[in-house]
């Protein structure tokens, strides 16, 4: 009993030693890098990543391998694994007796285990010494570890050439399938490969693989010979490289080891209809110098991506295909322009009535912004349009109504929104675009923008459920972006945004011309699309974005078609459609000469219009003192109101600075205009550095000499004056 319990005893200390003494050389066999799996939603395999130069070598959980691959396999390669442990006496006494009579090496004594020794720690010449480490080591693998994980590991280890490795590769190398789609005769096609990769390859030699596999598992070797003959060399798909790029990425910052099988929310099919239609596109803009496309769809229920192109093509290097367009930092120009919207429909008056509504009307005129930083905003057709509504002034994309709404507003403000949407790339350098932000002139990537703008279709709720804006303010840019007769005057009626569901779009293009861009949103889906030039080119054609609005819409056109009800968008719940003058924005009172309907809010009435009014039988109309030269500049009959409005300097701006740009020493520059209005009399005195320089009658439009140094300029009509004070340089 002593001796049995000694020589139990002896054995599990041997035991201990084997799994306890180091091997480093195991270790970094069963941490060697593994190829990815990437699927679609569907379960379509997307790409299967590529280690050392080019191998497939992907990992499938033994429980997921099908049992009869399993058992191939263990007969092709070691029957008895399951009752040894790590070396087979019995299989080494008959290799040498079998090797002896053919005098020479007919037959090979390699366990499992021992396969995985030689695979832990390849080449060398073949001793005797050698054979006797690999014994020892198999048992210490065997101590390790049990034998379902030794099996594991093997199978998903074991060269198969082809550039494959593992029962999975060499599945979808030699018959392009999943494991679990083998039939029986390709089972045994590639369970007698790893015996000889070169000789039983089915692909080049299918007669050596057919007679094998018939000799080991005594099937037909017709059939066999059939399948062999099937084999082609697998070329894997390499589908989404820049959104699988993305999220390679993101595991790796988690610092995670990554896993053997991904499972993305994005469609191929999807995918592969967006591709399209930028394909086609980029062909219409080869005229345009367009280079480069990108384009993200995510559905609006979590902000999943359905779709991600970053390129147009992964392997264009002449221009920069590999650069991902989806996260690079553009100019997006008036696309950036609902979230200002969005935030004037949700500000207050002080008397808490609202600061902005769709029929408050913003005057689209030259006007100049900022303190000593001068800046003046055109529209981009260079064109102003005087008195324009709220809703029109969105729809149609101008610009000095929206720097006018920012500058009421405050960059700080619409910064701090910016930030609640996820704009993380303008936390750097936002500020200094200043009121340029109302233009877009911030730089922002295109997964920031399609992700803000999915907000309008959900009530104003970021993908976590976040309010970020007002579900009424939401509803209302809903109704201002789907409007066909308010985008006409910026845009004509297009019918690049006609669908047949409910949507919304909105387009922009950067100052320089280098980026143009296109976001559309429906309940379901907000798609976005950019085209330009990584290079810094400028796109040449017209200022828009009918092309990437056309492939958004075709995208939303290709999803909503399956959809089969499209209820409209919600109306505000808190307000109401009034009759008011498309001139004044006030309710249309009798000498309105039209009337139109919007929303207006309830229990807060608007005044009745009083731009419209009567005089000897005859209709007038009388606008603000603000718009006199805008007026004077158009040849618009029309009358000022300068009495109701104290007398201001409009332009330019008190502490404004201005730079001579001398072109002799005899020329000098052209002279500072200047703008006044209101004022209780039609005439004025213009003081010059405390010195009267001129009278003049309305309107009080004049010039000042462009002397260098500090001056001041003081308009006096009547009982007001007013005074700005300036320098220049």
């Amino acid at each position: 009993m002593k001796k049995i319990i000694a020589a139990l005893a002896a054995l599990a200390a041997l035991f201990l030693l084997f799994a306890l003494t180091p091997y480093p050389e195991f270790k970094e066999f069963r941490n060697k890098e593994r190829s990815v799996r990437f699927y679609d939603r569907n379960g379509i395999l997307l790409q299967a990543t590529a280690v050392d130069n080019g191998l497939r070598r992907e990992w499938t959980d033994l429980k997921k391998i099908p049992k009869k691959v399993k058992k191939a396999f263990l007969k092709a390669e070691d029957r008895r694994f399951y009752f040894h442990p790590g070396i087979d006496p019995i299989s080494a006494a008959a290799a040498a007796i079998q090797n002896a009579s053919a005098k020479r090496t007919v037959r090979g004594a390699s366990t499992i285990t021992m396969q995985l020794v030689k695979m832990a720690s390849p080449g060398g010449q073949r001793s005797m010494g050698k054979k006797l480490c690999e014994a020892l080591n198999a048992l210490r693998i065997e101590a390790r570890l049990s034998k379902n994980k030794i099996l594991e590991l093997y199978l998903n280890s074991v060269p198969f050439g082809q550039n494959c490795e593992g029962v999975t590769s060499a599945a979808r190398t030699f018959f392009g399938k999943e494991l679990a789609d083998l039939t029986d005769d390709e089972i045994a096609c590639l369970a007698v490969i790893p015996r000889r990769p070169g000789g039983y390859n089915p692909i080049h030699k299918p007669e050596a693989c057919a007679s094998r596999a018939a000799e080991v598992f005594g099937r037909d070797y017709n059939s066999l010979l059939k399948t062999a003959k099937g084999a082609g060399a697998f070329s894997y798909p390499f589908e989404m490289p820049h959104y699988i790029e993305r999220v390679k990425r993101q595991i790796k910052a988690g610092k995670k080891k990554a896993p053997f099988e991904v499972r993305l929310s994005a469609s191929l099919e999807v995918q592969k209809t967006a591709e399209r239609y930028i394909k086609e596109a980029a062909k219409l803009a080869r005229g345009s110098r367009i280079a480069n496309s990108a384009l993200l769809l995510i559905d609006n229920k979590d902000n999943s991506v359905l779709a991600w192109i970053g390129n147009g093509d992964w392997f264009d290097y002449s221009h920069s295909g590999q650069i991902d367009g989806v996260l690079s930092r553009i100019q997006p120009g008036s696309s950036m322009k609902p979230f200002l919207y969005g935030l004037a429909l949700d500000a207050k008056t002080q008397e808490v009535r609202p600061l902005f509504t769709p029929a408050t009307v913003l005057p689209d005129i030259p006007q100049e912004f900022g303190g000593q930083k001068i800046y003046i905003p055109e529209n981009f057709n260079n064109r102003f349009n005087g008195p324009v509504r709220f809703r029109i002034a969105l729809a149609s994309s101008l610009n000095v109504p929206a720097v006018y709404i920012l500058n009421k507003l405050g960059v700080d403000s619409y910064l701090s929104k910016l930030e609640e949407l996820g704009f993380e790339s303008l936390k750097s350098g936002g500020r200094s675009a200043d009121l340029g932000l109302a233009l877009g002139a911030g730089e922002v990537s295109l997964y920031e923008l399609v992700n803000a703008f999915s907000v309008w279709t959900r009530d104003g709720k970021d993908a976590k459920g976040k309010q970020i804006y007002s579900k009424d303010a939401a509803r209302l840019i809903c109704s201002i972006l789907s409007d066909k007769d308010a985008r006409a005057l910026g845009f004509g009626y297009n019918q690049v945004f006609q669908t047949d569901y409910p949507s919304i779009f909105k387009t922009g293009t950067s100052n320089q011309y280098q980026n143009i861009t296109a976001l559309g949103s429906t309940k379901k889906y907000t798609v976005g699309v950019w085209m330009g030039n990584f290079s810094g080119q400028t796109v040449m054609g017209k200022t828009g974005s009918s092309l990437p609005a056309w492939v958004a819409k075709s995208a939303l056109d290709f999803l909503e078609q399956k959809n089969p009800k499209h209820e409209p968008f919600p109306a505000p719940e808190n307000w109401v459609k009034e009759k008011i003058c498309p001139l004044s924005g006030m309710l249309a009172g009798k000498d309105c000469k039209n009337f139109i309907f919007e929303y207006v809010k309830k229990d807060e009435p608007l005044e009745t219009c009083d731009w419209h009014k009567s005089e000897g039988g005859e209709r007038v109309t009388v606008y603000p003192p603000e718009y006199q030269r805008w007026l004077l500049s158009g040849n618009i009959e029309a009358q000022v109101d300068h009495s109701s409005f104290p007398l201001t300097i409009t332009s330019p701006k008190n502490a404004s600075v201005f730079y001579s740009r001398e072109k002799s020493a005899l020329t000098r520059l052209e002279a500072i205009s200047v703008e006044a209005i209101g004022g209780t009399e039609d005439k004025a005195q213009v003081y010059y550095d405390g010195s009267l320089l001129l009278e003049l009658s309305r309107p009080f439009v004049f010039k000042l000499p462009t002397e260098k140094g500090r001056h001041s300029c003081k308009v006096a009509c009547g009982g007001q004056s007013a005074q700005v004070e300036f320098e220049v340089k």
